[in-house]
């Protein structure tokens, strides 16, 4: 029994070293470990996985939800109340609008392109965040490249919408002549002048929106990634904040842009095209250079070859828009005041509805739903998951923050110019066309997602765009009729 108490125990421990380690180790004297010096640190280690992995798995809360979104859905409020007030003063005051009718036509689908382009920026940014790689080195050299594909695809839409605005003042007789009816500049006193500057014009204005788009990239997606990086550090959710704000403040940055470089190239106008073709020429030479600068990153060439053509059909549904909004704007002088506000809020819920759900099937591969309960809006809307809470939360609170807006608008209005609507009957019907636009919207937000999902596509790169454009087409669509009811039905 002696013999036996002396004789040391062995103890057999785990690492993960190869077969040539553990024979070397066995003839090294090394001094014995116990079970729980060996496996305790593993024990613990996974526990925290697992904590850790529940942690992220735990779904938000509808106050957690409303929180966060508050402030940037109320900032995001007051730049599409900023836009829609200035883009009414330059309707009612600026002789330009009068000059220059292609400039309404191609108002929307400048904002939306802008908008599309800073929210998908904003809606890759967040599901890279959600995916951890802000925590990796290199992550400025990705967010360059991605922004400089965004300058090269906003080059490239500008021009296509520019033309495209351009043919639909052309097949529009009642816009070119409200131009020819209502200036009395000698620079149109006759027709040869007239076509003239026509061309003059149309070249100056696409060489004004060319500089504005190429300035607010810059602007927003700095800005946008700044954003972005914050709510990563301070644990809060991106998609909640970053799509509102990068919308309303890209139409705002848009419209103010677009008048002062208009402002800023008129006068060449008159006696030169040289200034605008330099722009143009520049602008399309630098597309290369651009693409060239996020050629390196996989997933910026990725989203330049997918999101192309969605923008450039964006941007033509858009036109649609910018047609009812000309039509609008001629006829009714306060159209412009809340065709903004009701196009870009009900966007911009679309846009965090669509970039919540993108992050959560990129990050866990499933749909909380399926077919049957999405292609129905009022199973959707009833359904208890967390993605049919987040819809029911941004389609009620849709129309406090509408009619809130609308007030602040309209008291805004007493400062710079005439009031705009002041009728009872007006609010009423605006409430319901809001209630109408929203759901629709929302409805289309879920089922673009999953649909492109379920066909292997991006979401992050042509939901965001699609929906856009339909809140322009529909918010446009359904403003104008409201106002002609009225304007019929009580003069």
């Amino acid at each position: 029994m002696e013999e036996l108490e002396e004789q040391p125990t062995q103890t057999y421990t785990y690492s993960p070293t190869t077969s040539s380690d553990v024979r070397s180790n066995r003839s090294d004297d090394m001094e014995p470990r116990s079970i729980l010096e060996t496996y305790a640190p593993k024990i613990l280690t996974s526990m925290e996985t697992v904590a850790d992995e529940e942690a992220e798995n735990v779904p938000e809360t509808m106050c957690q939800i409303f929180s966060q979104s508050l402030i940037p859905f109320f900032l995001g409020g007051c730049g599409s109340i900023s836009a829609g007030l200035l883009l009414t003063f330059a309707n009612k005051q600026l002789k330009l609008i009068e000059e220059i009718p292609e400039f309404l036509v191609l108002m929307p689908p400048l904002q939306g392109l802008r908008g599309n382009l800073d929210m998908t920026f904003s809606s890759r940014m967040s599901t890279l965040a959600h995916k951890g790689a802000f925590a990796e080195k290199g992550i400025l050299s990705k967010v360059r490249r991605n922004a400089a594909v965004s300058q090269a695809l906003s080059i490239l839409v500008c021009l296509t919408a520019n033309l495209i605005s351009y043919f639909i003042v052309f097949v529009t007789p009642s816009l070119g002549d409200s131009s020819t009816n209502s200036t009395d500049t000698s620079a149109f006193s006759n027709d040869s002048s007239h076509d003239l500057n026509n061309i003059e014009s149309s070249l100056f204005l696409t060489g004004s929106s060319i500089l504005s788009v190429a300035v607010n990239c810059f602007v927003c997606t700095s800005f946008l990634f700044t954003i972005v990086f914050f709510a990563w550090k301070k644990d809060y959710n991106p998609d909640n904040i970053v799509a509102p704000l990068g919308a309303s403040i890209s139409d705002m940055l848009t419209i103010g842009s677009m008048l002062f470089f208009c402002y800023l190239l008129r006068p060449y106008a008159g006696f030169s095209s040289a200034v605008p073709i330099v722009i143009i020429i520049c602008a399309i030479c630098s597309v290369p250079v651009w693409m060239w600068l996020g050629w390196k990153d996989d997933m910026a060439v990725r989203t330049a070859k997918e999101q192309c053509l969605t923008l450039v059909f964006a941007a033509i549904v858009s036109c649609g828009a910018g047609f009812l909004q000309s039509e609008g704007a001629m006829t009714y002088p306060n159209y412009p005041a809340y065709q903004t506000l009701i196009s870009g809020l009900a966007g911009n819920r679309g846009a965090v509805l669509a970039s919540r759900i993108s992050s959560h099937l990129e990050v866990h591969k499933n749909s909380e739903l399926g077919w049957d309960q999405r292609l129905w809006p009022i199973t959707y809307y009833r359904s208890n998951c967390s993605e049919s809470r987040t819809a029911r939360l941004l389609l009620f609170t849709a129309l406090p923050f509408q009619m809130f807006f609308v007030g602040i608008s309209t008291v805004m209005s007493y400062g710079m110019y005439d009031p705009v609507e002041q009728d009872y009957r007006f609010f009423i019907a605006y409430a319901i066309v809001v209630l109408i636009q929203q759901s629709t919207i929302l409805y289309l937000a879920q089922l673009l997602v999953f649909t492109l999902w379920k066909f292997q596509l991006d979401p992050d790169n042509h939901a965001i765009p699609l929906l856009t454009s339909a809140a322009d087409v529909c918010g446009c669509g359904l403003l104008y009729s409201l106002f002609l009811t009225l304007d019929k039905s009580f003069g």
